[in-house]
This record gives structure tokens, C-alpha cells and sequence, in this order.
């Protein structure tokens, strides 16, 4: 098992989904983390459950202020940064899944989450890993960002932005000893893939029967993955766990999907 003591670790987005399985596995692994969310109570709620050092934090990465006091929390805890995982991401403004084709607040806000947060975040926590000559840096992008979408075509272009941020970013850190890479996650029945599901089920241009969220989902696994099983969380914790430990000392600048063979690049 990899092993995180000593490493202390920001997780955005952590209250739910993946940031919740990132932080289970990271915690598991031995790291202290800072569980970052707009939703308080969530982070809260998993920190009292872990063993080890766990703290909750409100901030949401499209306000700067609240992600310089989320990194001042952080060093004021733990004493230092080694591990960041950028898992903030939001996938439409309020009520997108009743829209057929995305506004301008789905594109303006998905992109200020998806983009402009991982950057902003990155940016606030890089200076201290430069003085420590290191750090691992990890990005959840998606594979939406691996091909386009029809129907949430904001979406899939900022976690294709996701991916080149990672590649631009990994360029720029590398003389400082600091890894930068994305994990592109599959199909993992989250609350964003919750939503994804009641939208498609009830849009006649795509679902004309009565199957429910949950039956369309596995439909779409069925249909579309390889290994015909869904992602979960956890999977997606466990390839982060091993990029923010030593034995990834050698690779950044690298977008790995975790989709069960849905794609191959």
C-alpha cells in the first residue's frame, strides 16, 4: 500500500463524489488533509468520520480571497503544502439540466469553477512548494475533455482546457521539482452524474422511453465501457494516491483516464 504519512494534502471540491473518494483514499494512505467545499457541513461531516488530522474548510476557488485563507489554513495547520488536488468543478449554472442547450452563466460559470479555480488554486499554492522544491500537483479533468459533446459542450471544453493546464503547468514547476499531472475520470455515478442522467432521461432528442436515471446510466456503461463496470470514486483516489507518492517521481505533465478501457489516449 502506498504510504502518505509525513505529506500533507489540499483537497478542493472534497464534500461529495470524487473529492470525497480522493480524501477517503489520501486519509487511508496516512496524509493529513485540508477537505475544502462551498458546502461546509459536507467537508465537516467527512473530517469528523476519518482517523488521523482532517481539516474542514468553506471556500469556493472562484473567490480569491477565500482560497488565500484556504492556503493560509493550510500552512498555519500543517506547516507546508506537498500535495494539492484540484477537484473542484461544477458541470452548468443553476438548473442547466432543464436546458437544452447551455447560456452564457453555464459557460461563464462552469469555466471560472473549472479553469480559472484550478488555476487560481495552483497559483496560490505553487510559490510554497518552489521553496520546498517540491510537490505533486494533481487536476481532475474528464474524459468529456478527451472528446466533444453534444449536448454539454461547455462542459467538455473546459476539461479540455483542464488537460492543457496540466501540460502547461507541469512545464512550468518542473525545475522546481514540483509533478503536475490529470486524472480523466469515466463514468461514475455521482451527484453530477445524477443530474447528467435525469436530464438525458427526460429529453425527448435523446431518451424516448421510461427508464430511470439509475437504468440509464448502466445502459450508457454497458454500451460504452470495455470492462462493463462503472468507475467509482475510490478508483479515482487510488491513481491519485500513487501520483502524489514517490514511486511517481519521473511522470508529469500526464492526463491518465481511469474509464475502464473507454478510450485509449
Amino acid at each position: 500500500m502506498i504510504g502518505l504519512e509525513g505529506k500533507s494534502v489540499i483537497v478542493t471540491g472534497g464534500a461529495s463524489g470524487i473529492g470525497m473518494g480522493i480524501v477517503k483514499v489520501l486519509s487511508s494512505a496516512g496524509a493529513s488533509t485540508l477537505i475544502a467545499d462551498r458546502n461546509f457541513q459536507g467537508v465537516k461531516d467527512i473530517s469528523d468520520s476519518l482517523k488521523g488530522t482532517h481539516v474542514p474548510c468553506k471556500a469556493d476557488v472562484t473567490n480569491l480571497s477565500d482560497v488565500e485563507e484556504m492556503v493560509s489554513l493550510a500552512l498555519e495547520t500543517f506547516g507546508k503544502v506537498d500535495i494539492l488536488v484540484n477537484n473542484a468543478g461544477i458541470i452548468g449554472a443553476s438548473e442547466w439540466w432543464d436546458r437544452e442547450i447551455p447560456n452564457d452563466d453555464d459557460w461563464d460559470q462552469v469555466h471560472s469553477v473549472n479553469v480559472r479555480g484550478v488555476a487560481r488554486v495552483t497559483q496560490a499554492v505553487s510559490p510554497h512548494m518552489k521553496e520546498m522544491k517540491y510537490g505533486k500537483v494533481v487536476n481532475i479533468a474528464s474524459i468529456a475533455g478527451r472528446r466533444g459533446s453534444p449536448d454539454l459542450p461547455h462542459y467538455s471544453t473546459t476539461k479540455a482546457a483542464v488537460i492543457s493546464l496540466t501540460q502547461s503547468s507541469a512545464l512550468e514547476l518542473a525545475e522546481f521539482g514540483i509533478n503536475v499531472n490529470a486524472i480523466c475520470p469515466g463514468l461514475l455515478w455521482t451527484p453530477m452524474w445524477e443530474a447528467i442522467a435525469r436530464r438525458r432521461t427526460h429529453s425527448s432528442r435523446i431518451s424516448s422511453n421510461d427508464e430511470s436515471g439509475r437504468e440509464f446510466f448502466e445502459r450508457v456503461v454497458q454500451e460504452t465501457i470495455p470492462l462493463k463496470r462503472e468507475q467509482t470514486p475510490e478508483d479515482i483516489g487510488n491513481l491519485c494516491a500513487f501520483l502524489v507518492s514517490d514511486l511517481s517521481s519521473n511522470i508529469t505533465g500526464q492526463a491518465i483516464n481511469v474509464d475502464g478501457g473507454r478510450f485509449s489516449n
